[in-house]
C-alpha cells in the first residue's frame, strides 16, 4: 500500500482529489503515468516508493484540475488532459521526457484522448469530448503538427466512449454522428478514415475498453458486453453499480470493470463475477476499536465499515480476510446484530474471542462461531498463564470463563482494560478510571484513586496501564474533562509489598505533556505511553522511558496529517510483537487506521 500517508509526493491527505486516479498509462521503460484530481502522478513498480513524482499546480504549468486522460506517444511525449475544478482549472498538457518539460496547451481541446496510428508514419491524437458533449473533436498529427477539427456534420467522429478507444489493429472506436449531427451511434474508424460499420451496441453503452483485434467490451451502467467481431454479447451484471468508469481485459481473458462499488473479474471459463472492494480486500475501518496478535503471526482488529457492514478484519501480513456482510465469497459471514468488534482477542489455542457490539462473547474456531455468552460489552480481554479468559466490561464488570461457565470477580467502575501478570499463576490486572486490581479469581489486590493522597478523588483517574515482567504494574493519572486541575501523575505500584513511587507533572517529570498513559513495557524494560497537555490529543505523541532517559515521537500538529511519524496521538489499543532483531508495537490510532513501530535490537 503505497499512500499519501506515508509518501508526501503523492499529495496532501486534506486536498480533495489527490490519490483520487482517474487513468493509468504505462510508457516503455516502465513509468506508470496516472491523472489524478490534482495533476499527474508518475510511478514505476520495479523501483518503488523513490520514483514517486508528481506534476500540479506548483510545479508545472498545469492550472491545477482534475487529469482524467493520459495517452502516451510513440515519440514518448506523454499527453494529459482533464477539468477545471472548484481549486483549479483543466485544459491540457504534454511533456517533453528528452527536456522533462511542460507546456500547456490551454483550454479549447476536448479531454477524452485517443491515439491512433497515422498511415505513412507517425500518430494521430485525438481529443474527442466524452458522453454526449456538443463539443467539437478536434485531431492532431504529429508529422505536420497540426490540428483539424471535425464538424458535426454527418459521418463525422463525435463523442469518445472510453479511455482505451483504439484496438491493436489501430482502429478508433467512437461515436459517429448520425443524420442532423445531433444522434451517434458507437462504430470503428480505421486509420485511413474510413469506417468499418460495427453494428451498433446495446442501448445505454457509456464505456468502452477497445482490445485485440476487432473486439471491445462495453458498459451500460453495470452490464457488460462483448463484441465479437460480428454482435455484441452479454457479459452480465458486474454488480450493484450504475457507474462504470473503466474496463479491460487481462491476458487470460478475463474482463475486469470498475467503479462505484469497487472492481470485479469476471472468469472466461465459468461466466462468473468476482466483486473486490474495501469490504472484502482491506482493512475497512480507520478507527479499530481492538487488536490481537495471533501466534501464527496474524492481526485481528475490530472493523466498522458502516451501517451493516462491518465486523472484524484479520491480516496475514501480505492479505486481509474479512468478516461482514459485504464479502462475496472471499471472507467470513458476520452473524451478528452489530457492525463492530468492540474486543478482540487471539487465545494461545489459535482461537478468537471477540464481542460484536452490545452482543456478549463468541469465539471463532477458524470454521464457526461459539457463544459464550457474558458481558454484553467487553472493553479488554486477557488470557491468565492459566489459559482462562479474561473479559472486563462497562460497569463493575470482571470476569474469567473457566470452560464452562463466566466468574464474576467485580472491579469499580468502567472498564478499561485487563492484562496478563507474568509473575504469577493464573493472574490478571485489570483496571478502570477508579480502580487497579490485580486478582487470580480467589486473591486480589486492589488500589483505588483514594488511595493515593497525591491524587483527588473528585477530579482524577487512571489513564493507561501496563504490566512489567515482575508483576508490578504502571498506571497513568490524569485530571477528568472539566474538573480542573494542572496536571497528571505515573505510577509504578509493587503488589507484593504495596509500595509505590509516582513521577508528577507539577513537580517537574522527564515526559513532554502533562499527562501520560502506559502503554506496554517492552522485551529492552521500556515503558511506552502517550502523552498530552490537554484532553484534545492533537498536543501530544508516543514516548518511552527507560529509567533514565526518554524517547519523542511527536504526533501531528493540530491532528494534521503527517509524513513518517506517529499517524494518531489518539491511541486505543497497543500490542506488542516480539520479532527476530527486535520488537513491533502495534497501535490503533483513531482516525488513522493501524500503525506499526519497529524497535530494533
Amino acid at each position: 500500500n503505497i499512500s499519501n500517508v506515508s509518501y508526501r509526493e503523492i499529495g496532501h491527505p486534506n486536498n480533495t482529489g489527490t490519490t483520487r486516479v482517474r487513468d493509468i498509462t504505462s510508457d516503455a521503460q516502465g513509468n506508470l503515468w496516472m491523472g489524478t484530481g490534482r495533476g499527474v502522478l508518475k510511478f514505476n513498480p520495479s523501483i518503488g516508493p523513490a520514483s514517486l513524482k508528481r506534476y500540479g499546480s506548483d510545479n508545472s504549468p498545469w492550472p491545477g484540475g482534475w487529469v482524467t486522460n493520459i495517452e502516451i506517444a510513440p515519440d514518448g511525449t506523454i499527453w494529459a488532459s482533464g477539468y477545471a475544478t472548484v481549486w483549479g482549472g483543466g485544459g491540457m498538457m504534454r511533456f517533453n521526457p528528452t527536456t522533462k518539460a511542460w507546456t500547456f496547451l490551454g483550454t479549447a481541446r476536448p479531454e477524452g484522448l485517443a491515439l491512433q496510428p497515422r498511415p505513412g508514419g507517425g500518430y494521430y491524437l485525438w481529443a474527442a469530448p466524452g458522453d454526449d458533449s456538443t463539443a467539437l473533436t478536434q485531431r492532431f498529427d504529429s508529422t505536420t503538427g497540426t490540428w483539424t477539427t471535425f464538424s458535426a456534420a454527418t459521418g463525422n467522429p463525435r463523442n469518445m466512449a472510453g479511455t482505451r478507444s483504439v484496438d491493436a489493429s489501430g482502429n478508433l472506436w467512437i461515436h459517429r454522428a448520425l443524420s442532423g449531427g445531433v444522434a451517434t451511434v458507437l462504430d470503428c474508424r480505421r486509420p485511413d478514415g474510413s469506417w468499418i460499420g460495427r453494428p451498433a451496441p446495446p442501448q445505454g453503452v457509456k464505456r468502452l475498453n477497445a482490445f485485440a483485434s476487432g473486439q471491445a467490451v462495453a458498459a451500460g451502467t453495470n452490464q457488460i458486453w462483448l463484441f465479437n467481431g460480428a454482435t455484441w454479447e452479454s457479459r452480465g451484471d458486474w454488480g450493484n453499480s450504475f457507474w462504470t468508469v473503466d474496463l479491460g481485459v487481462d491476458s487470460t481473458g478475463a474482463i475486469w470493470a470498475c467503479g462505484a462499488g469497487g472492481a470485479a473479474k469476471r472468469d472466461p471459463l465459468t461466466g462468473t463475477w468476482q466483486r473486490h472492494r474495501v469490504s472484502n480486500n482491506a482493512n475497512m475501518d480507520n478507527w479499530n476499536s481492538d487488536l490481537a496478535l495471533a501466534p501464527d503471526g496474524s492481526v485481528y482488529a475490530g472493523s466498522n465499515g458502516g451501517p451493516g457492514v462491518g465486523g472484524m478484519v484479520k491480516f496475514d501480513g501480505t492479505r486481509w480476510f474479512n468478516f461482514n456482510q459485504l464479502t462475496y465469497g472471499l471472507g467470513q459471514a458476520w452473524p451478528f446484530p452489530s457492525d463492530n468488534a468492540q474486543a478482540v482477542f487471539a487465545r494461545a489455542n489459535g482461537k478468537v474471542a471477540v464481542n460484536p457490539t452490545y452482543d456478549g462473547t463468541h469465539v471463532w474456531d477458524g470454521s464457526s462461531w461459539t457463544d459464550l455468552g457474558g458481558t454484553s460489552t467487553v472493553r479488554g480481554y486477557a488470557e491468565d498463564s492459566l489459559r482462562r479468559l479474561w473479559a472486563i466490561g462497562d460497569y463493575y464488570s470482571l470476569a474469567f470463563h473457566n470452560g464452562t461457565s463466566w466468574n464474576q470477580v467485580g472491579i469499580v467502575g468502567w472498564g478499561a482494560d485487563v492484562r496478563r501478570d507474568p509473575s504469577r499463576l493464573g493472574t490478571v490486572w485489570a483496571y478502570t478510571g477508579s480502580e487497579v486490581k490485580r486478582t487470580d479469581g480467589i486473591y486480589s489486590f486492589s488500589r483505588q484513586i483514594e488511595d493515593f493522597p497525591e491524587l483527588t478523588s473528585q477530579s482524577d483517574q487512571f489513564s493507561g496501564m501496563a504490566v512489567d515482567r515482575k508483576g508490578n504494574v504502571w498506571l497513568g493519572a490524569t485530571v477528568m474533562l472539566g474538573a480542573g486541575g494542572t496536571g497528571g501523575g505515573l505510577i509504578q505500584l509493587n503488589p507484593n509489598t504495596g509500595a509505590y513511587s509516582m513521577l508528577r507533572y507539577e513537580t517537574g517529570w522527564p515526559f513532554p505533556g502533562k499527562f501520560v498513559s502506559p502503554l506496554a513495557v517492552t522485551p529492552d524494560g521500556r515503558l511506552w505511553m502517550t502523552y498530552t497537555s490537554t484532553h484534545q490529543y492533537f498536543d501530544g505523541g508516543l514516548c518511552w522511558w527507560d529509567g533514565k532517559n526518554v524517547g519523542v515521537f511527536a504526533g501531528p500538529v493540530d491532528g494534521a496529517p503527517q509524513w513518517g511519524g506517529l499517524p494518531h496521538t489518539q491511541i486505543y489499543d497497543c500490542e506488542v510483537r516480539t520479532v527476530k532483531d527486535g520488537y513491533e508495537l502495534w497501535l490503533s490510532c483513531a482516525s488513522r487506521g493501524i500503525a506499526v513501530h519497529r524497535v530494533r535490537n
